[in-house]
């Protein structure tokens, strides 16, 4: 069986970090962007199973880089994590293709059950 791929995008490196330390003792392989610009490039240019992506990045609108992948790239399951939540941007997610949505902080179990959602549902596809 093939490793999953997960690519996380927020520019915030500790949340990069702790994510990827989570996920790869999951067994799962791991990237990650501090940059929304290169974070896009990554995951239109590569196989990623899940796109973990901060709505709220310096150099671009996070809910660009969804818009724009889930047109390219429709089968890379998208959870989106945000420290300013609101029922708007939830919506606006959930109506440009975001599989799921994350409020920060989050928990391990959090992410964990999030990934694991995400790779059930690709791993159907």
């Amino acid at each position: 069986m093939t490793q999953k791929k997960v690519l996380i995008i927020d520019d915030e490196n500790i949340i990069c970090k702790g994510c990827e330390i989570i996920l790869g003792e999951m067994g799962y392989l791991c990237d990650h962007s501090l940059s929304g610009v290169a974070g896009l490039e990554l995951v239109l240019n590569n196989p990623y199973d899940v796109l973990l992506l901060d709505m709220k990045l310096k150099d671009m609108d996070g809910m660009k880089i969804l818009e724009t992948v889930k047109k390219i790239k429709p089968e890379v399951y998208v959870i989106v994590i945000t420290g300013y939540s609101t029922v708007k941007n939830a919506v606006t997610a959930m109506k440009l293709g975001a599989n799921d949505y994350i409020s920060k902080p989050f928990s391990e179990d959090d992410i964990a059950i999030a990934i694991a959602n995400g790779i059930q549902k690709t791993s159907k596809k």
